[in-house]
């Protein structure tokens, strides 16, 4: 977790001002907010009542749109370039509270509570990041924007913060979803930037019957949106895939992922599939 100097007013008035601005709405007083990260608008909720309950909040490296129920991603969006591509094997991987959704005054119980963690254990984390390793759990937890895809910049501990974690079994971390994030830095050297956007899909009954504090705040699945200049590639990947699946074997039509979602991922335009971004992928 970054720590912050209080013997630098401007520096710590800044940080303030960036927590209370990545959580207002994306239009004021007729005035757009564009968000690079999310390709020009950020997703939007389809449900009104949804969209009263969420919130976003903004990095250096992603943008999060985050559950008003459980304070986990409903979406995360993030832009991979070249020059930010690293070896992230030996960085630290501790998970911490998330400063700018802390700062802005939202309630981070629901958030922690959801992850198994307690508000006592991450503020007292025995590691020198100031975060605390996981806790034993049947899931594993993986990171929205990936570490490696980032591993080369100041920025990468962002990627720790809870607002950029999902459950996720190993199998399928290990397998196509890791297929998938090596892809990406691969080709993104021949592209001129790739946008992503991903996230968790649950059942129909599961966001109505589930409470903040259940354990049983597991996906059924995972969506994976790659945007490039000629067009998109959706991809969506049931929780039970075992680590020898192909990523392509699991490419998704963009309405079946809204209407699982319940979001509208481009709100401002209408993406097309890319023929030639699904070859690059090495997918027919």
């Amino acid at each position: 977790m970054r720590t912050y100097n209080s013997n630098k007013p401007t520096a710590l008035l800044l940080l303030l001002w960036a927590a209370i601005a990545v959580f207002l709405p994306f239009s004021l007083h007729g005035q757009n907010i564009a968000i690079g990260h999310c390709q020009g608008s950020c997703p939007s909720y389809s449900s009104g009542l949804a969209a009263t309950r969420s919130n976003v909040v903004v990095h250096n490296l992603y943008a999060a749109g985050l559950n008003g129920d459980t304070g986990m991603a409903d979406w995360v969006a993030y832009r991979l370039t070249k020059e930010a591509i690293g070896v992230a094997s030996l960085l630290p991987r501790f998970w911490q509270p998330d400063e700018l959704v802390r700062l802005s005054g939202i309630e981070e119980l629901a958030e922690a509570e959801a992850l198994g963690f307690s508000l006592a254990e991450i503020s007292s984390g025995d590691n020198p990041y100031g975060g605390v390793n996981e806790p034993a759990a049947p899931e594993e937890r993986a990171r929205l924007a990936p570490m490696t895809s980032f591993a080369q910049t100041p920025y990468w501990p962002e990627l720790n913060n809870l607002s950029n974690m999902v459950p996720m079994p190993t199998p399928l971390r290990r397998g196509p979803w890791l297929q998938l994030e090596q892809t990406l830095n691969r080709i993104v050297t021949s592209e001129n930037g790739l946008g992503v956007i991903s996230g968790p899909l649950y059942l129909i009954d599961q966001p109505l019957s589930t409470s903040a504090n259940s354990a049983d705040l597991n996906p059924a699945a995972y969506f994976k949106v790659v945007v490039a200049e000629n067009g998109i590639a959706a991809f969506v990947f049931p929780q039970d895939l075992s680590q020898t699946d192909r990523f392509c074997e699991y490419q998704a039509d963009i309405d079946q992922i809204e209407l699982m979602s319940s979001l509208d991922l481009f709100p401002e335009s209408d993406p097309r599939p890319s023929s030639k971004l699904l070859k690059a992928l090495g997918c027919s």
